[in-house]
């Protein structure tokens, strides 16, 4: 729960705020940390073993940059699917609404282009506000299974038709799909056994860190902190990738919204809009 209050206050407050409260905190619990070192051992125990923990806290460290490195990635590049799911989605809705256009039934035509903007109208009001508060939406579900059913009922009547009805299913299809990635995509983030792993091997570094004897507390705690810092900037920016709709670094509904225009002014809902076949 505590985590979950945590992770909904970063992804709603700006980027510099949770990035400086974020890293003011990684700062105060490392003096901390070096504060109570410096009560339970002594200096000189600590100078002692100085090249031994600086062997160690170096190792860990290069392991730990290579995990942050790796984590990050995959979560750039979970962001960049996202994205590309997105813009996949909003092109087969133009082609889909392109292809109707070629149907002699105007009413049809005029169907489709009703279904298809209510659907882009339910993912860009009521999906989207949902993908950003860290659910996975299923609102506009039920309208791809309505221009499904339309196109199902409608009867071509010329060859061209034809060809057109085969080539606007085969369209619905890789939407349905386009559809089902954005979900995924949605609900895909870093598991909590990584953060876990992320939140105690940077405690252990830190605490590594803070068990080097050095002659002046001041300058320990101050070179403490530039490190602890650079750990939490580079944490806090996994973060913010980690859900692609959630926070400043997400992804915008700006690919469909810009088809609604396009899509032409709402009409008249058909009396079958409403129900699912």
């Amino acid at each position: 729960m505590l985590i979950k209050v945590v992770a909904d206050w970063i992804y709603s407050s700006p980027s510099w705020l949770s990035s400086s409260v974020l890293v003011l905190s990684g700062i105060i619990v490392s003096g901390l940390i070096l504060v109570v070192l410096t009560r339970l051992v002594k200096h000189e125990t600590r100078h002692l073993h100085n090249e031994f923990t600086l062997f160690t806290v170096t190792n860990i460290a290069v392991l730990y940059a290579v995990l942050l490195a790796f984590i990050a990635i995959v979560a750039w590049e979970d962001l960049l699917k996202a994205s590309e799911a997105v813009d996949r989605e909003a092109s087969l809705i133009e082609a889909l609404y392109l292809d109707a256009q070629g149907v002699e039934d105007k009413g049809i035509v005029d169907e489709l282009r009703m279904r298809l903007r209510h659907y882009v109208e339910t993912v860009t009001d009521s999906e989207w506000p949902a993908q950003r508060a860290g659910h996975i939406p299923d609102a506009a579900e039920p309208d791809l299974h309505r221009i499904r059913t339309t196109l199902a009922e409608f009867k071509p009547q010329t060859s061209n038709d034809i060809i057109l009805k085969q080539a606007m299913l085969q369209v619905l299809n890789d939407l349905l799909n386009a559809y089902g990635d954005r979900r995924v995509a949605a609900g895909g983030h870093i598991p909590s056994t990584v953060w876990w792993v992320i939140g105690l091997l940077g405690l252990l570094i830190i605490g590594l860190t803070a068990f080097l004897g050095m002659h002046s507390l001041l300058v320990h705690f101050m070179l403490l902190a530039a490190f602890t810092t650079g750990m939490v900037i580079v944490v806090t920016l996994i973060i913010e990738l980690d859900y692609p709709f959630r926070g400043e670094v997400s992804i915008s509904p700006e690919p469909l919204e810009h088809l609604l225009p396009q899509l032409g002014p709402p009409l008249g809902l058909h009396p079958s809009m409403g129900k699912t076949p």
